[in-house]
């Protein structure tokens, strides 16, 4: 899972804000990365570990919360379903796909 938000600062600079969880670790079964950066500038980062996969989603939930209160707009998401490192039984499995009836190309 990639999410990637930005928002146009005050100086003119674009600012970058990307969580993701694609960098296992040795010490936590379950990791998330969160980066930033102003226009083309060095990117920081703090990597952030977690024991359960749902202290990760709260954690998903809470940084893309704060960024969107202040003001960032999503610029990119990326989810591919089935590339977990284990399964968390405190998470059930949710489907979010509405069915084709639901899905409609020309509008209302």
């Amino acid at each position: 899972m990639i999410i990637t938000l930005y928002k146009a600062g005050k100086d003119g600079k674009t600012h970058y804000y990307t969580v993701h969880d694609r960098q296992p670790v040795l010490d936590s079964p379950y990791a998330l990365c969160a980066s930033w950066r102003v226009g083309l500038g060095k990117e920081r980062e703090k990597l952030h570990r977690f024991q359960t996969l749902l202290g990760r989603d709260k954690m998903i939930r809470r940084l893309i919360a704060t960024r969107v209160r202040d003001g960032y707009k999503i610029l990119y998401t990326f989810t591919r379903s089935g590339v977990s490192v284990g399964s968390d039984p405190a998470i059930a499995p949710q489907t979010t796909y509405p069915g084709p009836e639901a899905v409609s190309l020309l509008g209302p």
